[in-house]
């Protein structure tokens, strides 16, 4: 039986009724399986992966996303750019002699045999869809060189507002709206930015010029600049993305989009903002498309003995969970790996965001708006009269909030919310000095997890080093006495010469004892929770700054700036 034949057989009972469009498609495209594919999925008859997963199973391989699963970006592992693309083949993992090789047409043998060859080790084919894998490629390998030719086209093109002028008009908003070689520019802006895994784009104007910048791993850099006229069609192409008005100059804007890319749809948050020289747009990105969904527990970067309290603290049935730390130091990420780690269809999960950033499979989310007065109060109210199991406060901003979280935590409900403090014990008696009664603080707090973030050292370019007694005098009382090895990163091509990939987390966690909870309930002072905390085994985020360091993780300097010395020290 061919492929098109199993793929109608598979097909056919998902979609009653559709049996003659089916065969009509079939006999259309019988000489070209890919084409009926994309035809079927044209018409949105069955979701992108159920299609896919059919067409698999009548392939007689599995199917994989390539945006699910962290791809290999080492050159030796992958085909080279130039066959990958022909060939719509994309390595998805390697290890030892064998490669497991995304392809969209994982039955042919002889580009199989080829693939084998040019990648000299065993393969496993499975299908991914050809989409998927184009853009994946352009996404591993898309060159630099791309934005700046988008650049340049642009600049060719728009090399100034017509006649001089600095203040867009809607005839100009209205031509740049259509105009391709801005497209192109902001979408090798978002590519770019996916490449080098930004979490923020910044289009920022100047008196002469507009710059514009990442923010990678928490550090701004800056990408390129452009003409002004430029930076004006790139704002008109972001608001009309986000549905914002975009005549509207003088006022801040907040909008949200979605593109599609490769069979997924990474989310953007967007605001502008006039700025002396004019308006300023930042996008948020949300989600990455290679990020593998909603983020885990095992990839926050916790130690062994946080992580078990930590655990603890979530199977409980009710009671409270804080994660504190200041803005963008993970705290929402932390608490979606919490609930991915106990989501069951036989438990209702709801979210309180402001805004919502990750859409969480089997979760419901709901996002707070306070121009209507649909404020995280009175979201938590009507929600305790939905029979939640687990509910997830954004975060506690006010008296009303707290008291609430603290009275449904005390009647049955598991809370998991984020607060503003420098550190777990100070959260804990955060909540007493908004106005929360201690004895409803006390029986509630389970557990406290403050964290910050710091760059990861660069696994491509890893190096040990003898450190020196400077580098260990903020961390040891005698640093001349103590010989160890720290490590750093060289700089290369795959961290764009900055020594780090990626971001780590710094954690320390409270569970709340029963003898703390009496000195809450006493309203004991920061001091004595702190005794109390030690006797308990609390160990402080410098702490696991150093052993993540010293494990090679990190380096001492960015552990200095991201943690406050220990008071004993």
């Amino acid at each position: 039986m061919k492929v098109i034949e199993r793929f109608i057989a598979a097909i056919r009972p998902n979609l009653p009724g559709q049996g003659p469009l089916l065969e009509q498609l079939a006999r259309l495209h019988a000489d070209d399986p890919l084409r009926l594919l994309r035809e079927i999925g044209s018409r949105a008859l069955l979701s992108h992966v159920r299609l896919c997963q059919l067409w698999a199973e009548a392939l007689g391989v599995t199917y994989v996303n390539p945006f699910n699963i962290e791809l290999p970006s080492d050159a030796t592992v992958q085909l080279p750019v130039e066959i990958a693309r022909k060939a719509n083949a994309l390595v998805l993992t390697a290890v030892a002699g064998s490669a497991t090789v995304g392809m969209a047409e994982p039955d042919d043998k002889r580009l199989v045999a080829s693939l084998k060859k040019a990648l000299a080790r065993e393969i496993s084919p499975v299908f991914s869809h050809p989409d998927e894998i184009q853009a994946s490629i352009n996404l591993l390998f898309g060159s630099e060189n791309t934005l700046s030719r988008s650049l340049e086209r642009t600049c060719a093109e728009w090399p100034a507002l017509p006649g001089g002028r600095e203040i867009v008009t809607s005839s100009d908003a209205e031509e740049m709206l259509h105009n391709e070689a801005v497209q192109e520019l902001f979408n090798s802006l978002l590519l770019t930015a996916f490449r080098r895994r930004a979490s923020d784009i910044h289009l920022e104007p100047g008196p002469d010029e507009a710059r514009v910048r990442f923010r990678v791993d928490g550090d701004m850099c800056e990408i390129l600049s452009v003409p002004r006229a430029v930076h004006e069609g790139l704002l008109v192409r972001l608001k009309v993305l986000s549905k914002l008005d975009i005549t509207q100059s003088r006022l801040p804007q907040d909008g949200a989009f979605e593109i599609e890319f490769g069979g997924t749809r990474p989310a953007f948050r967007t605001s502008t903002l006039p700025s002396l020289y004019g308006e300023k747009g930042v996008i948020r990105l949300l989600g990455s498309p290679v990020s593998g969904g909603p983020p885990r527990m095992g990839t926050l970067g916790l130690s062994d003995s946080v992580r078990s309290a930590l655990r603890r603290v979530i199977l409980t049935p009710n009671g409270i969970l804080i994660v504190c730390g200041p803005t963008g130091s993970g705290k929402t990420t932390t608490l979606y790996a919490c609930l991915a780690e106990i989501n069951r269809p036989d438990l209702n999960l709801v979210t309180i965001e402001d805004p919502v950033e990750i859409r969480l499979p089997g979760v419901n989310q709901h996002q707070v708006n306070a121009e209507i007065g649909l404020n995280f109060g009175r979201v938590l109210r009507t929600i305790l009269r939905q029979d939640p199991d687990v509910i997830l406060v954004g975060e506690i901003r006010d008296l009303e909030t707290a008291r609430i979280a603290t009275e449904a935590a005390l009647t049955g409900h598991l809370v998991m919310t984020t607060l503003h403090a420098n550190n777990s014990l100070q959260a804990v008696t955060r909540l007493v000095e908004i106005g929360v009664e201690p004895y409803l603080v006390a029986p509630t707090t389970m557990g406290v997890l403050s964290q910050r973030l710091v760059r990861r050292i660069c696994v491509a370019c890893k190096e040990s080093y003898p450190a020196t007694p400077e580098e260990l005098a903020p961390f040891f009382h005698n640093p001349a006495a103590v010989s160890v090895n720290l490590y750093r990163g060289r700089g290369c091509p795959q961290c764009y010469g900055t020594g780090f990939h990626s971001r780590l987390g710094l954690h320390e966690f409270v569970e709340v004892s029963e003898t703390m909870r009496d000195l809450i309930n006493r309203r004991a002072s920061s001091a004595e929770l702190m005794t109390e905390a030690h006797r308990t085994g609390y160990r402080t985020l410098r702490y696991d700054g150093l052993k993540k360091a010293l494990l090679g993780m990190t380096t001492l300097s960015e552990v200095t700036h991201a943690t406050l010395p220990e008071m004993n020290s």
